[in-house]
């Protein structure tokens, strides 16, 4: 029986140091250590009377035997302590300490204590949800708490905190036991807790009240001065302050020597000096009370290995203070919103006011890709140039993007990701309202070296990102050029409802460009039905061709265009529209643009609202302009709407872009993708099997007895499969199975079987049974990949008549995760290379697009006479490989190689099977390399 799941968020956070509290401030956390003994005294020894009894349910300090328990988290399935640290007058203290302790193997009692100065800001429910991770990861089931029943606060943190509670209350104390699993209602209480805290953090940076520039020179072309005056002809309204030890004024203003002499309310600090100097001027900072920082200086974790050990010390500064940083290593933000106009940030240039929002991981494209917007008349909302992502990253800007309302577009360039799990279950969840649109830096071998080198990260298979992308809606757009053909089609015209696409065009040869684009796009050059060809024929030439895409010739003039355009867009059987103009007389280009626009309003006004348009103005001048079409509201009576229709510099373009927008399209019709469990996995036992083969053999590759347990515990459906380590029992095993059978040689190093003849079919007599088993067993001696010591036998099996030969696979990235692989099996796989990758865990959806996406998906609905596959049994094995994904850090690679499909009803069935298991931690998993990859 299946269960609906949904995974809980906290887990892709799980080692995060970095704590969002409730409003907006930040904190340090992580594991206590031995040497925490005094701070932990300490922090209790200043804690309220009465924050102490609601700990310990007493007024007095704790006993040393309590403290020296709570300093050790080595082993937590005995313990752990999480402690909450904030700098306090240039000391480092504990604010808050959260604690779970055995009670059993599966109970654990926990307890929480937070400064009274951070009460009420979530740092119990955020430690609570760490700790709950942790717990479960542990084989904890429970936790139980006690409070008082006047310890309101503490009560709230438990009942808000999603997790099913059972509670008694006796003699004015209520003992509570929650259950670590989180409902679906508290996973999503749980994302709002986050994005409210995030989007509560990044508020002051991105819509400050007040600025500082700490680094402003004289000179006019330095960075500090540069910025300095980018913000004041930006048009930015609040007060900005210049900071220079060495100046009374700037420019007319006066001039800060420090920053500790900065107002209350600055809430942005801009820093311009010296890598050496940063860490002081951010203490400075700190205690002029502001919120946030952007760190322009370089010389950090993109400098080697000296830079990145004063990075780390300049994040752990910044979060001790409870700040937000960008940076360092950047180039800036922006915020072109009517309202802010802020360009803090050494760009001259401030785009107009607009709803995309866009990050860039690097500062000098980002400077290109400002001067691009403006260029393609395309409106920003916010720029961020994250830089070395030190604090605030890609991740926190989707959830602030997600609930601003000046943003109804995202466009992000990256060179590495830092939390791809987390961004692929915020994405998935924020483009369901507001497209995602992404360039992804280091596609190449090359590429992908030379975005280490300049970023100082670990750059992700692409294979992974193809995956991520593609699950979670993001359109992937392969320049940035591209991005902003997508994002002008975004931002100006609704989503298309299908793929049907008509071309209007007064030259044949930019229609049949269009047409190859658009259908190698995906979308559909649709036939018209007989009644739009009707319609067109009442007016136009003879000569001119009414199908689609309608070439109207070169002498249609002004009022062709016009009436034209409203048929197509009308037409019942277009889901939308790409316009091309090819002026034949200068002269009446005006005339012709003002008619293009006026047979799109006509189409608007007769109720075609939901369908894009897209132009291409061939050689006009400001081919790249938008067109502006106006029309009477239908929603508003008495208002007029004003439309901006994109216009591109070629036919390719504005096809291109119209398929990633229908793509799109069609994924966020879907209906909400669900997480599966069954009720019948084990994982316990797989995983303990998994853990005493490293033990005992450190990395290697399982037997197939162990493989065959650990599948049989996911409930996956394992051929029957049997070692015969002599003649006699091989025989008498293919008696049992029943004629034919296939006998294979087994040991654990021999990865591919049929290299070496391992293999032998169809055998359906006992001689010819007893002889494969000779011949097999010969096979071991003398050649490389088997030692004699390894071989293992030669294992019997029944064979399957007819089917389809699949393969369904895990492989390990570094950075991602478990990536699940589906395609053709058998030799397929490597000489064709039709495999599809998905990012473990897999909802419905990606293992329904993982079997259809394969190229040889026509097999597996039935081609020439052979019968369909059993695509819902194939459904199951995929939705039950990534459950082991995920339950099985320990499983480095897994094959299943071949599966064999069967007829509808029927099911699958593993013939083959291999898992090779490492140490925790994914990082010996073998590479997904480029050859399986289609």
């Amino acid at each position: 029986m299946k269960q609906v799941t949904s995974p809980a968020p906290a887990g892709d956070q799980l080692d995060s140091p970095r704590l969002v509290l409730r409003d907006g401030t930040v904190a340090s956390v992580r594991p206590s250590l031995v040497t925490d003994r005094d701070a932990i005294r300490r922090f209790f020894h200043d804690l309220s009377a009465e924050s102490r009894r609601n700990r310990f349910f007493s007024a007095s300090e704790p006993p040393d035997a309590v403290i020296a328990r709570m300093a050790d988290s080595t082993d937590p399935t005995r313990a752990l302590t999480l402690i909450v640290h904030r700098l306090r007058s240039d000391d480092l203290r504990p604010v808050a300490i959260a604690s779970y302790m055995a009670v059993n193997t599966t109970v654990a009692e926990v307890a929480f204590a937070v400064d009274d100065s951070l009460q009420g800001r979530g740092v119990s429910t955020g430690l609570l949800e760490r700790l709950a991770v942790h717990a479960s990861q542990h084989g904890f089931q429970r936790f139980q708490a006690s409070a008082f029943a006047d310890n309101h606060a503490m009560l709230e943190v438990f009942r808000d905190s999603g997790f099913e509670i059972r509670s008694k209350t006796d003699a004015g104390v209520v003992d509570l036991q929650l259950s670590l699993t989180l409902s679906p209602e508290g996973v999503r209480w749980s994302e709002e807790r986050d994005r409210s805290a995030t989007a509560a953090s990044l508020a002051p940076m991105l819509k400050p009240s007040a600025v500082a520039v700490i680094g402003v020179s004289r000179r006019t072309t330095s960075i500090g001065r540069r910025v300095f005056d980018a913000l004041r002809q930006g048009g930015f309204a609040g007060p900005i302050y210049p900071v220079n030890p060495n100046a009374t004024e700037i420019d007319g203003l006066p001039c800060l020597a420090t920053a500790r002499e900065l107002p209350a309310g600055t809430d942005l600090a801009v820093i311009a000096v010296p890598a050496a100097a940063v860490l002081a001027t951010v203490d400075d900072c700190a205690a002029a009370g502001v919120k946030s920082l952007v760190v322009i200086s370089a010389g950090f974790a993109e400098a080697g290995q000296t830079g990145r050990a004063l990075q780390q010390t300049l994040v752990e500064r910044v979060r001790n203070h409870g700040m937000r940083m960008v940076g360092p290593n950047c180039m800036g933000v922006l915020n072109a919103s009517g309202g802010v106009r802020m360009n803090a940030s050494f760009s001259p240039l401030m785009p107009q006011s607009g709803r995309v929002s866009l990050l860039s991981q690097s500062g000098a494209l980002g400077i290109a890709i400002i001067e691009l917007a403006i260029a393609r008349q395309v409106g920003l909302s916010t720029f961020v140039s994250v830089g070395n992502k030190a604090d605030v990253s890609g991740n926190d800007l989707l959830q602030y993007w997600e609930r601003d309302p000046d943003t109804s577009v995202c466009l992000l360039y990256l060179e590495s990701f830092g939390n791809p799990r987390r961004f692929a279950r915020l994405a998935r969840r924020i483009a369901r309202s507001k497209p995602i649109v992404a360039v992804k830096a280091g596609r190449t071998a090359a590429g992908v070296r030379a975005a280490g080198s300049h970023t100082a990260a670990l750059a992700a298979s692409d294979v992974a990102v193809n995956a991520l992308f593609q699950q979670s809606g993001v359109i992937r757009a392969d320049t940035i050029d591209e991005m902003f053909d997508i994002a002008a089609c975004l931002e100006a015209q609704p989503l298309p409802t299908g793929m049907r696409v008509a071309i209007v065009t007064n030259a044949g040869g930019p229609g049949i460009l269009a047409v190859d684009a658009c259908v190698s796009a995906g979308l559909t050059v649709v036939e018209f039905e007989d009644r739009t060809k009707a319609r067109l024929q009442a007016f136009l030439r003879p000569d001119a061709n009414v199908s689609n895409p309608v070439d109207m010739i070169a002498s249609a003039g002004p009022e062709e265009f016009r009436r034209t355009l409203e048929v197509a867009l009308t037409a019942p059987e277009v889901d939308a529209l790409i316009v091309l103009y090819t002026p034949v007389d200068r002269s009446t280009s005006a005339t012709t643009l003002d008619a293009i626009a006026r047979g799109i309003a006509a189409g608007r006004t007769a109720g075609a609202t939901d369908k894009p348009v897209l132009a291409c103005l061939l050689a006009a001048p400001g081919a790249q302009a938008p067109l502006t079409v106006s029309y009477p509201s239908a929603i508003a009576p008495g208002e007029t709407v004003h439309e901006r229709v994109p216009a591109y510099a070629f036919p390719e373009n504005a096809a291109r872009a119209l398929g990633r927008v229908a793509s799109y399209a069609q994924w966020r019709a879907q209906p909400p993708a669900l997480y599966w469990s069954f009720d019948d996995l084990r994982p316990e036992e797989a995983r303990a099997l998994c853990r005493s083969v490293i033990d005992a053999r450190g990395p290697s590759w399982l037997t197939a007895e162990e493989t065959r347990r650990v599948l049989n515990a996911f409930g996956l459906p394992v051929l029957p499969t049997v070692l015969a380590r002599t003649g006699d029992e091989a025989a008498a095993l293919a008696a049992v199975f029943g004629y034919p059978v296939v006998a294979k040689l087994q040991a654990r190093s021999l990865l591919h079987k049929s290299d070496i003849g391992a293999v032998q079919v169809g055998l359906t007599t006992e001689r010819a049974v007893r002889a494969a088993f000779r011949e097999l067993t010969a096979l071991i001696p003398g050649h490389g990949p088997v030692a004699p010591e390894e071989g293992e036998g030669v294992v019997i099996q029944p064979m399957i008549a007819g089917g389809v030969e699949t393969m369904v696979g895990i492989a390990d990235d570094p950075l991602f995760g478990p990536l699940v692989a589906f395609g053709l099996g058998g030799v397929h796989v490597e000489v064709l290379g039709d495999v599809r990758f998905r990012v473990a865990p897999l909802t419905d959806v990606d293992a329904d697009s993982l079997l259809r996406g394969i190229r040889g998906f026509t097999l597996l609905q039935g081609y020439r006479g052979h019968p369909p596959a059993d695509l819902e049994a194939l459904r199951e094995l995929l939705l039950r490989v990534a459950r082991l994904a995920e339950e099985m850090p320990d499983i480095a690679e897994l094959d299943l190689n071949p599966v064999i499909a069967l007829p509808p009803g029927n099911g699958c069935r593993i013939v083959d099977a291999r898992i090779r298991v490492a140490t925790r931690g994914r990082s010996t998993a073998a590479p997904v390399t480029p050859a399986a990859t289609a």
